[in-house]
């Protein structure tokens, strides 16, 4: 298992979205068997998501991080364990030892019931984000089976357009209104405009087509 810890001067670095360096650590039955320092080349959040994966990055420990960034690096295949501050080397200790997780590593403000809060409230986002790309269940209670499926209603059924459609990073394309457009080229980021298609909107920054995230 690869794990890497976001770090500045020797510490968890307070922000992950703007972390130059990680600390790639290799672990077997609690032991260090390999571990190396990475840096993080590219500023775009998909681009340094992207970065995690190819360097087979299982979990990522880190600071604060944006809902944006933590939800690219999740739909990567990648664990985020956020809002960790401290000593470099005694966070891994922590890690190794199942003692990370203690509010001795918890940022300013994070501590107790509200970091617990921040941690559950992301994961609900990434995993809301994966289930309306799978198709999962509205709020009015419909279902949406498939492009053209089933829906049922309040007041009957029919045909749904909530079906199965993904975007190019694992998020959904067609999740209703909430939700980020995204841009393939240069990775800009822009709120999710009820009743207009991410397709119809182009990137203010370069003038691709932007895609659902």
């Amino acid at each position: 298992m690869k794990i890497a810890f976001a770090c500045w001067d020797n510490r968890i670095a307070p922000v992950f979205d703007t972390a130059r360096e990680i600390c790639v650590v290799e672990a077997e039955s609690g032991q260090i068997v390999g571990e190396t320092q990475e840096t993080l080349l590219e500023d775009l959040p998909v681009q340094k998501a992207l970065q995690l994966a190819e360097l087979g990055i299982g979990t990522l420990v880190c600071g604060a991080i944006s809902g944006p960034m933590c939800g690219l690096v999740a739909a990567y295949g990648v664990q985020v364990i956020p809002f960790v501050a401290g000593d470099l080397r005694e966070v891994i200790r922590a890690w190794l030892t199942g003692n990370l997780k203690r509010n001795a590593f918890a940022m300013p403000g994070c501590s107790g019931r509200g970091r617990s809060w921040r941690m559950w409230n992301m994961n609900k986002e990434v995993y809301a984000m994966n289930e309306k790309g799978r198709g999962g269940t509205g709020r009015a209670g419909g279902r949406g089976q498939g492009e053209g499926g089933q829906r049922q209603g309040g007041s009957g059924q029919g045909q749904g357009g909530g079906g199965q459609r993904r975007g190019r990073m694992g998020g959904a394309r067609a999740a209703g209104a909430v939700g980020t457009c995204l841009c393939p080229q240069c990775g800009h980021l822009e709120p999710h405009e009820r009743g207009v298609s991410c397709a119809e909107r182009t990137c203010p920054k370069c003038g691709t087509v932007m895609t659902r995230q």
